[in-house]
């Protein structure tokens, strides 16, 4: 019965995410006079729904996802200055911009209240390269890693004996995942272990159908102590928290196109509920920086220039002002139904490789 709660918890927090993406839309569009013909939260059929003014408010069965349905969006523009269209570019910029702009904004409050509220870690780092120190965090059961006698808390140092490098960096977590993952599966970790040096052996890491070795760990920066931030350091500490998340996306993906795409690697929603209620499990505060994470991320997704996403939409809005008029908007129409089915088509087999890593743990 908790797992069903801790999974009602994630499903919670990510439809507040949404709904706050949405609310963006909705409360830009107000100030600015457009008509609103209808909020949802959630897709499919409408549990729920009211109609209040010119706007139906509805409550939908599916609870991943939500939309806010401007009048005219897709149309010509027409007289009547409260249609979408009727608006000029700089207030329809506003309003598609809002939604990405409350969800980066809501990561940075959150991220906020977290440093002023709680004992931030200090990240050990290395005195030469001033990276953080790489530790085990998770150590998997019946893993290669368990086997080998890797346990939560080892500092890694080297593999087969030396310290790994990666992007110009040595000795870094990514350095550290690259080498392992590129071995053929029989090395040796050197970590340090409440002081002491122990040379690790590992055999059969190698795994065949995700053509990589996977040793079941978690690595993370080593923690040397903590930091209790006054107002103004968090309003700093909160925007540097932020970048270095972009920083890290970057990197990933970065990596995903280096090495390619493995099952894990991006998730669907199944897979982020799956993520958050496991969080959720362990402490509730790692919940509350996977909202950070998955606000932020969403703020920022929604900002690419893909037909379908808001950064589409601000794309075309921008051509529209630089040659003083609209693209047609059949074609604009087609264009974003291309990439709507394109995105549905993304969502529909990542959802299937979460389900498929579930059923296979």
């Amino acid at each position: 019965m908790n797992n069903v709660l801790y999974v009602l918890l994630a499903i919670l927090v990510l439809e507040l995410l949404i709904f706050i993406h949405e609310l963006g839309h909705y409360t830009a569009g107000k100030l600015l006079g457009f008509r609103i013909l209808g909020f949802s939260l959630g897709f499919g059929p409408a549990i729920f729904k009211f109609k209040k003014g010119d706007t139906e408010y509805a409550f939908r069965a599916i609870p991943f996802g939500g939309s806010c349905q401007f009048d005219g969006e897709d149309e010509e523009a027409e007289n009547d200055p409260r249609r979408f269209n009727a608006n000029p570019v700089w207030k329809r910029l506003i309003v598609i911009f809002a939604g990405p702009f409350m969800n980066i904004l809501a990561a940075y409050l959150i991220a906020f209240v977290l440093f002023i509220a709680t004992p931030m870690p200090v990240y050990a780092t290395n005195p030469e390269t001033g990276e953080m120190i790489p530790k085990i965090e998770t150590v998997s059961e019946n893993s290669p890693a368990e086997r080998a006698g890797l346990k939560s808390g080892d500092i890694l140092v080297a593999v087969d004996g030396k310290v790994p490098e990666a992007d110009g960096k040595s000795g870094t977590i990514e350095a550290f995942v690259s080498a392992i993952g590129a071995s053929d599966g029989e090395f040796s970790l050197d970590v340090e272990r409440d002081g002491e040096m122990l040379t690790l052996n590992f055999t059969d890491a190698y795994d065949a159908k995700e053509k990589r070795t996977l040793i079941g760990v978690t690595i993370t920066g080593a923690v040397e102590g903590t930091k209790h931030y006054n107002f103004w350091q968090s309003i700093t500490g909160a925007g540097e928290y932020l970048v270095e998340i972009v920083k890290m996306t970057g990197q990933a993906i970065g990596g995903m196109f280096k090495n390619g795409i493995k099952r894990g690697d991006v998730s669907g929603v199944v897979g982020t509920v799956g993520i958050m209620a496991k969080e959720a499990r362990a402490r509730i505060d790692s919940l509350v920086y996977i909202a950070v994470i998955l606000s932020l991320s969403l703020g920022i997704f929604n900002l690419i220039p893909f037909p379908a996403l808001d950064g589409g939409r601000i794309l075309f809005l921008i051509i529209e002002g630089i040659i003083g008029r609209p693209l047609n908007r059949k074609i604009e129409g087609i264009v974003n139904g291309i990439g709507l089915v394109l995105l549905f088509g993304l969502m529909i087999a990542v959802t299937i490789s979460d389900i498929a890593s579930l059923v296979g743990k």
